[in-house]
């Protein structure tokens, strides 16, 4: 939220990228362009407001185009799980799964971003908040298949969401023989988010191929292949919200426990990144995918 801030500060003549980078204000003088900014600028005096776009995200389906294992001796019971930067979701789970099938959520129940705080499950509890949230934003999915083979020895317990947040009640992964299905992190930055959704109420569905490969690794298929599954998920566009750069800086000092105004600012320009490709697929009838 607080790279958001940084474009009315910019129209107020302020060079909040130049602040951080000299740490104690010294800008190069030589620079025609330079600004100088006191390391102990009162950011918190700012009150410059603006219109902000906000955004939902909600689960759709997810199939399964080839199960884990042999396909004759049963079906897959998988979990399902997102990690945003609010917390996280998790399903119950959900049996029955062969080489194929697809499970459809509720999208009204099925939300990622934009989950209303406290302790949801993904496809039966999980609702988006009305006001939604503002780009840029991203969240990882994860499934496994459930293979209790061993005692539960406590190694997933979830504890209570953080102040705002959200969590699920337990973990798709329970350290007791699961099976990893899948993932996929997925990025959403402003500029894919205004062409593609450049009206209140727009949305937009796609859909991803998990990686069967935990984290970034390498790794070879087991004696049955790999699992291969698909992700579905659907953008919308929500109504817009009038907002001001104090507001935004209270809630990201109060989240991240940051004290001192100006390290909250640095902090929100450390934390931006240059776009990822989603590597989704619309689905079909959208002709205008997000990158």
């Amino acid at each position: 939220m607080i790279a958001r801030g940084i474009v009315p500060l910019i129209a107020l003549g302020l060079s909040a990228t130049a602040a951080v980078a000299q740490g104690a204000g010294e800008a190069d003088a030589n620079s025609k362009n330079a600004i100088v900014v006191p390391a102990d600028f009162p950011w918190e005096t700012i009150t410059a407001e603006w219109t902000e776009r906000r955004y939902k995200v909600e689960a759709i389906r997810f199939k399964a185009r080839d199960e884990t294992g042999a396909d004759w001796p049963g079906a897959d019971e998988v979990m399902v799980e997102t990690n945003d930067a609010k917390g996280s979701t998790v399903t119950n789970e959900i049996g029955g799964i062969d080489s194929g099938d697809a499970h459809e959520f509720d999208p009204a129940l099925g939300c990622i971003i934009g989950v209303r705080p406290g302790t949801v499950v993904l496809g039966e509890s999980s609702v988006c908040d009305e006001a939604g949230e503002p780009g840029p934003f991203s969240f990882k999915v994860e499934m496994w298949e459930k293979d209790v083979i061993g005692f539960d020895f406590g190694f997933c317990k979830p504890v209570g969401p953080a102040p705002g947040g959200h969590i699920g009640p337990h973990c798709a992964n329970d350290h007791r023989g699961d099976d990893f299905i899948g993932w996929a992190e997925l990025f959403f930055p402003i500029p894919d988010l205004e062409t593609t959704l450049p009206n209140v109420g727009d949305s937009f569905t796609e859909t991803v191929v998990l990686s069967p490969c935990e984290g970034d690794d390498l790794c070879g298929p087991g004696i049955f292949g790999f699992p291969d599954y698909s992700f579905t998920y659907r953008t919308t566009r929500l109504a817009d919200v009038r907002t001001n750069f104090r507001d935004e800086l209270r809630v990201a000092m109060q989240r991240s426990g940051i004290a001192i105004a100006g390290e909250a600012v640095a902090a929100g320009l450390r934390s931006l990144r240059a776009p990822i490709e989603r590597k989704a697929e619309p689905e079909l009838g959208q002709t205008v995918a997000l990158q």
